[in-house]
């Protein structure tokens, strides 16, 4: 391994691996079928959600045409994002909904994470990148795309 390799590898956070375990369980859950409380998959929603605009904030900041593409990205996905993610055949079973496992969470997971990661790789070794207006606004528009694809989720198991 090159020292420059090194270098990267070893400048990565302690935390970061143990948080991408975490998510990968939370993913992995998801792709099996189980009962559910709405709520859970609410709570899912919004704390993607807050990972997604946080590592948007930090590494872009608020631009107004930063913050309109996610909000685009978050609307558009909240708004067709239901059908798209194969939200068929649910059920309620009491207080809770039979929700079919899918592989679409642990993708929508992992862009997050990947995104912000790069996004963190970038903010800390002060890449160009970030200066320039398609980095920021193709990231953007993939943070507000999964994060409304994770809210259009949690939203059809409450209508059901």
């Amino acid at each position: 391994m090159s020292t420059t390799a090194a270098t990267a590898i070893a400048s990565i956070p302690v935390w970061v691996p143990f948080l991408l375990l975490g998510l990968l369980a939370i993913g992995w859950r998801q792709t099996r079928e189980r009962l559910v409380r709405p709520r859970t998959l609410t709570l899912v929603a919004v704390g993607m959600g807050l990972l997604s605009w946080s590592g948007l904030r930090s590494s872009l900041g608020t631009d107004p045409a930063t913050v309109a593409l996610w909000l685009s990205g978050l609307v558009a996905a909240l708004l067709a994002g239901g059908p798209l993610m194969g939200l068929t055949g649910l059920q309620k079973v009491g207080e809770r909904v039979r929700v079919p496992g899918s592989w679409w969470p642990m993708a929508l997971i992992l862009t997050i994470f990947s995104v912000r990661f790069v996004l963190g790789w970038a903010h800390g070794v002060h890449s160009p990148l970030l200066q320039t207006a398609w980095f920021g606004l193709l990231c953007a528009s993939l943070l507000g795309l999964c994060s409304g694809a994770f809210g259009a989720r949690a939203l059809a198991v409450r209508a059901v």
